[in-house]
Order: C-alpha cells, then sequence, then structure tokens
C-alpha cells in the first residue's frame, strides 16, 4: 500500500537519526518519550554509515494502515526488513518508538504470558493455550491448523522476538470488525492491554490475572478464528 508523504518522510528521519545518533532529530520525527536518547547512540564517524544512509534515501518504503490512524512501515535495509509504526495526527505524523525501547527491555510476566500465548496460537499448542486462556472455553478452534514439525522453529523465533507495548487510556486497539479503546472499564476490572508488533500489524492481547496469575483474555482470538473458518467454509 502506498504510503502517505508525511508517513513516509517521518520513517526515513527516524532512521536516519538512529544511524547518525542524531538526538534532536530524533526528536522532531519521534513521538515524545523519556527514553528517546536510548536510540541516538554515539555518532558513528559518517564514512562508516554513508552507504547506509544513501540506502535509506534511495530504498522503497511498504506500509499497512493500522487503527487509530497509525501505519505500520516496512523498511528493507541491510538485508533485513525493519518495522517502524508511524502516528498521524493531521498533518504531522511520528514515529512510535516504544516498539523499539522494548527491545530494551526484559519481559514482566503479562509480556511473558503473552509471548507464550502467541508462540502457543502459532504452533496449535491446545494445552498451552487452555493453560494461558483466563477462560478457556472455545480455544480449540485456534489450535485447529497446526504447521509442519518443520516450520516450529521459525515460528517460535517470530513470538519470541515480538515487541510488546503496554497501552494506556483512550489508545486504540483492533478486534474483529471493530475498533476497542482502553477505558476506565479495563481499569475496573484489572484488565492490561499489550500490544505486540508483527510484519503483519499490531497484535492486542488482553490479560487478567485469575488465580494470582497472569491470563490471556482469548475472546476476539477466537472470534477471528472462527469468521475465517466460516469465510472459508463458504468459498
Amino acid at each position: 500500500m502506498d504510503l502517505p508523504v508525511n508517513v513516509t518522510v517521518a520513517a526515513r528521519a527516524f532512521l536516519r537519526a538512529m544511524l547518525t545518533g542524531d538526538l534532536p532529530l530524533l526528536q522532531r520525527c519521534a513521538m515524545p518519550h523519556p527514553q528517546l536518547a536510548q536510540l541516538a547512540p554515539t555518532r558513528p564517524p559518517l564514512a562508516s554509515i554513508a552507504p547506509v544512509l544513501a540506502e535509506i534515501e534511495r530504498v522503497t518504503l511498504h506500509g499497512t494502515a493500522l487503527v487509530g490512524d497509525r501505519w505500520l512501515v516496512q523498511a528493507p535495509l541491510g538485508g533485513m526488513v525493519h518495522l517502524l509504526v508511524v502516528q498521524q495526527r493531521g498533518n504531522e505524523a511520528r514515529v512510535d518508538a516504544r516498539y523499539l525501547l522494548a527491545f530494551q527491555r526484559s519481559d514482566d510476566e503479562r509480556s511473558q504470558v503473552a509471548r507464550a500465548f502467541y508462540r502457543a496460537m502459532l504452533l496449535g499448542d491446545l494445552a498451552a493455550l487452555q493453560t494461558l486462556s483466563f477462560d478457556p472455553r472455545g480455544v480449540e478452534v485456534l489450535a485447529e491448523a497446526s504447521p509442519p514439525a518443520g516450520e516450529h522453529d521459525q515460528l517460535a523465533h517470530v513470538a519470541a522476538t515480538m515487541s510488546l507495548i503496554e497501552l494506556g487510556l483512550g489508545e486504540a486497539f483492533a478486534v474483529p470488525n471493530a475498533m476497542q479503546f482502553v477505558d476506565a472499564r479495563h481499569v475496573e476490572l484489572g484488565i492490561v492491554v499489550l500490544s505486540g508488533l508483527t510484519p503483519n500489524g499490531e497484535i492486542p492481547f488482553l490479560l487478567r490475572q485469575r488465580d494470582g496469575e497472569w491470563r490471556v483474555i482469548p475472546n476476539h482470538f477466537i472470534q477471528s478464528a472462527t469468521l475465517a473458518r466460516a469465510g472459508a467454509a463458504a468459498q
């Protein structure tokens, strides 16, 4: 999908800022965050990064529209595809650097559970899905398509490297056929909403404690799988 011009400009500027250690530029093209300086290392010699800087300017950026006026930008650089999420607000566009900053932190219990749940979905591990779900009723549909054994290591790596952030009050997340927002109801029920970044977009994980341990509320995953199965049957 073609990206809006301001999204492309913000993404390229962010990549340049990270590569060159340009903190003022990083602050202009990223959403405010107290830890942004961690993404701007000491400026390297220009000669050593000139080829990559040139690549940033000429490479074609691809994108996908997300909920809440957000874009997933895929930037192929140095033989890897780098993922950036860019938030639009009117004519302004800024990178949401929280996913990159999350790579520098160890998982807490909630992130561990969300990651394990995602891994179980990818591998079709019903026993793990039942253990990790707040209410396991209906999770069988999430384990119907088990991948070939030869793909397990790759899929486990995808789950292990997924970046997870916590969404705050008022932030949007997608569920099948709708967009929801983190609101006071989530706070009252003790529900935490984490968002995982994958090459296909952002995935929300709603977590709530049961018997003192965090578990994933699987409802929207079940709904999505059920809708997909119904669509396949209708073809």
